[in-house]
């Protein structure tokens, strides 16, 4: 009997599952699929390559939207069961609310298991993998994409004219560059060539400029300043051309929990606050405990007895109300945790302690058989509302 209603209760939770998780997924990402897409057109990116980068980006998204398909699954899956009268039939025959909480919570423990290996392991390999595969095509871009007699725009605010590339493509001669990056003021640079350089350990590229000229202009001021030079270092940031890299140092979204460790314990030698790196420590961890505390609160929220269910409708209206609960919580704690209002460990499991101490007391009503105070005026203004309109109906025909 017990095998049975544990392969009936995932059944039922994982097909809108794996649905939720595609959907959110798929939402979360349309941002960055547009600037793949972009990155395709415009500056012609091979698709092997918008491949990896689309790979890469995965698993920071994964990690917020496995919890949030959990939830939506329960509240689904559950939800079908209750409109259908099949969880009153378990209750009436003996199947109490944590027999039902079983099989659902160690689904949701294996869930967290993989969310914890996204967090830790999976997530921050892959931010620094993607670090330097934006860098390795922007290095690769400079030197091909840059094309003859024509102003070249693949770094916002800068324009690049070469009058001709010399083979292979890391050398130019006959250079003008437009550097409008400074809202104070506006360069116009002028050489006779120009070689590419790229620093493979600052992920940094730059144009190396011989025998020119710097015209400098100040936006409030009609004149404007002449420098000559016979070298010239023009930097070019990736990050400008090629999405977020963030920082040129390995920042705490791409260290391990061992190097996050010692940079952490590194600060607090010197004196200084880690706040950055504590945050991104304990944001590991908890966004791995999501499961848990939402798969408790779906199993109470449905469990509790009701009146009346819409069915999908208020499944789904249900799941995104306590996820932008979940979430604005989380967003309102990072926050005061970055400007040091909160301790980081308090910040980050804000939303987990609050939804948590929510869904135990749900439970627990659950158990009691006891219906929120709240739920029961809800349904009796819904009632309310629902007699006057056909009576409303009634009189008009």
């Amino acid at each position: 009997m017990k095998r049975t209603l544990t392969s009936y209760i995932v059944s039922e939770i994982l097909p809108p599952f794996l649905l939720g998780l595609s959907a959110f997924t798929i939402i979360l990402l349309i941002a960055r699929i547009l600037k793949l897409v972009e990155l395709v057109v415009t500056r012609g990116v091979p698709f092997l390559e918008i491949g990896k980068l689309f790979a890469l980006i995965l698993p920071t998204f994964l990690e917020m939207t496995v919890p949030m398909a959990l939830l939506l699954g329960i509240f689904l899956g559950l939800g079908r069961l209750s409109s259908d009268h099949e969880l009153l039939a378990l209750k009436a025959s003996g199947i109490s609310p944590i027999q039902v909480l079983l099989p659902i919570g160690t689904v949701a423990l294996f869930i967290s298991l993989i969310t914890l290996l996204l967090t830790t392991m999976v997530r921050p390999a892959a931010n620094l993998a993607l670090k330097r595969e934006l860098f390795n095509i922007a290095k690769n871009r400079v030197g091909t994409a840059l094309r003859e007699k024509v102003f070249n725009d693949d770094f916002p605010q800068i324009l690049i004219y070469v009058e001709e590339v010399i083979p292979p493509g890391d050398a130019s001669q006959g250079v003008l560059i437009v550097d409008r990056r400074n809202p104070a003021r506006e360069d116009v640079i002028f050489a006779k060539v120009a070689l590419i350089l790229s620093d493979e350990e600052s992920k940094s590229i730059s144009l190396k400029l011989f025998d020119g000229t710097v015209y400098e202009r100040e936006k409030k001021r009609p004149s404007f300043s002449q420098t000559r030079f016979n070298t010239y270092d023009f930097k070019l940031d990736p990050e400008e051309a090629f999405g977020p890299i963030r920082k040129k140092e390995r920042g705490p979204k791409e260290m391990s929990l061992r190097r996050l460790g010692k940079a952490i314990q590194l600060k607090e030698e010197q004196g200084l606050k880690p706040t950055a790196e504590l945050i991104e420590l304990h944001q590991r961890f908890s966004f791995a405990f999501a499961p848990l505390v939402l798969s408790l609160l779906g199993v109470a929220l449905v469990m509790i007895p009701t009146r009346s269910r819409a069915g999908r409708s208020w499944g789904f209206a249900l799941c995104l109300s306590w996820l932008l609960v979940y979430y604005g919580l989380l967003s309102i704690g990072k926050a005061l945790g970055e400007r040091d209002l909160l301790p980081p460990a308090l910040a980050l499991w804000l939303p987990n302690i609050v939804v948590g101490l929510i869904a135990i007391r749900l439970f627990q009503k659950a158990l009691k058989e006891s219906p929120l105070l709240i739920q029961g005026k809800l349904e009796d203004l819904s009632l309310y509302l629902n007699r006057r309109l056909a009576r409303y109906m009634q009189r008009d025909y």
